[in-house]
């Protein structure tokens, strides 16, 4: 087979794994490595990098139309949602689309600064200090109610900080395990709330719209914030989307879709560059060919992640007409207890040590409903482990 052609196999394979619920970008990778033995070190190379690209658009259609999330679309699920109740679900995939194929062209130059460039090691030293800020933003996103009282605000903030301390217990859970446990994790913390208030809701899901406006400076943002995201461990996309939208006065639906749809592929895309640079694989696809990468120089990566992107993207926008205009008549419950199997199984191969994490992760899962607080605070489950891990790295 040609260099195209197996360019466009990976492509595709990432692409359908991708549409497929509760399949973790990380596990993909693992099941990608059983036929290594296939491929030379070349197409081996091509179909990780162009797998791992055109998974980063693809994804966004589970999440969207079930709700079931890895940590790199955790955020933007609710509003994404909100979107799809709103008839707009089409327009929420057709945004995080064009947000992840500006990221790849905004980013073109910086990838090949960075990959020539071992930016990584000179700025890894900084990661708890960073990660320590992103909790305190966190944190300061809860504003309290108005008419609550001069305290509202200090008592919405204890509520955030007791959910993020008790995710960062549960993270450090999954990180007993090698690979960490993570689809439990956030199935649990994120699919299953979603899940069960679909199954709650009496409403149909409308009809979707065809109609699309592109949010060019969430686009922007997200793309920086995706370059943190590579650089940094614990700044998921979801994260950096968060933060990207900071700035904004209008903080709707569109602009969280948007950043994460931005930051998601440009982390797929900068963590080649990191590798690169400086040897460490900051992802599962950049882990898996860590040694085999002096075969191809930075330009060639950048024109094999573009291509990627472009042949995903048609195929995503594609899909997400078919699925959007299928998915009103379809039976809403029925929709949701489907996806809550897909959990469920996804879970269950995992084994015992999964499900227990999952049940326990599914009822923390269902705390920022009842406090009132925002379930990004559930990001805590990343970043407070990597925080421990780091501090005592540098000490």
């Amino acid at each position: 087979m040609s260099d195209i052609s197996i360019s466009l196999l990976g492509a595709f394979i990432g692409f359908v794994a991708g549409l497929i619920p509760g399949i973790h970008i990380n596990n993909f990778i693992l099941f990608l490595m059983k036929f290594k033995g296939y491929y030379n070190n070349l197409q081996f190379l091509l179909i990780v990098i162009s797998s791992s690209i055109a998974y980063s658009f693809s994804d966004v259609i589970p999440s969207t139309f079930l709700g079931i999330p890895d940590e790199s679309m955790a955020v933007s699920v609710y509003p994404a949602h909100e979107m799809v109740l709103e008839g707009d679900g089409i327009e929420a995939i057709a945004l995080a689309t064009f947000s992840g194929l500006f990221s790849i062209l905004f980013l073109s130059s910086i990838f090949i600064l960075f990959a020539n460039f071992n930016i990584y090691n000179k700025l890894k030293f900084l990661t708890p200090l960073v990660l320590i800020l992103i909790l305190l933003v966190l944190l300061f996103q809860e504003k309290g109610d108005l008419f609550a009282g001069k305290y509202s605000k200090i008592v919405q903030r204890t509520k955030a900080l007791f959910l993020i301390v008790v995710s960062g217990f549960l993270g450090f859970l999954a990180f007993r395990y090698n690979p960490p446990k993570f689809t439990p994790l956030f199935s649990g913390l994120f699919a299953f709330p979603v899940i069960l208030q679909g199954i709650r809701r009496k409403s149909e899901i409308p009809k979707q719209k065809l109609k699309f406006r592109p949010k060019l400076l969430p686009s922007i943002s997200g793309s920086i914030g995706g370059v943190f995201t590579s650089i940094f461990p614990g700044i998921s996309s979801g994260i950096a989307s968060t933060m990207a939208v900071i700035p904004f006065k209008e903080k709707d639906a569109r602009s969280y879709v948007s950043a994460t749809g931005a930051a998601n592929t440009a982390n797929a895309l900068m963590c080649f560059a990191v590798l690169m640079s400086s040897g460490v694989g900051r992802s599962g696809a950049s882990s898996a060919i860590k040694d085999f990468m002096p075969v191809l120089n930075p330009f060639d990566v950048l024109i094999l992640c573009i291509f990627s992107a472009l042949f995903s993207a048609i195929l995503t926008l594609i899909s997400a007409i078919f699925i959007g205009k299928l998915i009103p008549k379809i039976n809403t419950k029925l929709l949701c207890y489907f996806a809550l199997f897909i959990v469920l199984i996804t879970v269950l191969i995992d084994g015992l040590s999964s499900i227990l994490l999952f049940i326990i992760s599914s009822l923390v899962g269902l705390i920022p409903e009842k406090l009132k607080v925002k379930r990004i605070n559930c990001m805590g489950s990343l970043i407070v482990p990597l925080i421990f891990f780091h501090t005592i790295q540098t000490l």
